[in-house]
This record gives structure tokens, C-alpha cells and sequence, in this order.
């Protein structure tokens, strides 16, 4: 009866510590693909943040134009 109990007892502790193991991969790939993500909206965020110091420059530009033509 020990034996067994002992053994219920060592599965029990052996399966949960697979299950943690799969978790944790789980959860590293998880963190690696949010990262990649961050990385990816921050080189979008930079870009557009240029097109938009581009268009307004370009904004100031056409009403000087628009100005020396009045």
C-alpha cells in the first residue's frame, strides 16, 4: 500500500512538473512573438511619425506658396 502511494505520489509530482514545463515554453514563445510585435509597431510608430513631419512640412511649404501668390 506504501509502494503504491509512494508512486501515486511521485507521478503526480513528476506529471506536474512536465505540465510547468510545456507552460513556461508556452509562455517564452508568447513573450518572443510580443516582442517581435512591439518591435515591429515601434518601426510603424517611427515611420509614421516621419511621413507626418514630411506632410507637415510640406503643409507649411504650400501656404507659404499660397501666401507669396496673394
Amino acid at each position: 500500500m506504501k509502494k503504491c502511494l509512494a508512486l501515486i505520489l511521485a507521478s503526480t509530482v513528476l506529471f506536474t512538473a512536465c505540465g510547468q514545463n510545456d507552460e513556461k515554453a508556452s509562455l517564452e514563445k508568447d513573450i518572443d512573438k510580443l516582442e517581435k510585435q512591439n518591435k515591429d509597431l515601434e518601426k510603424q510608430k517611427k515611420d509614421l511619425e516621419k511621413e507626418k513631419d514630411k506632410l507637415q512640412d510640406k503643409s507649411k511649404n504650400l501656404e507659404k506658396d499660397i501666401s507669396a501668390e496673394t
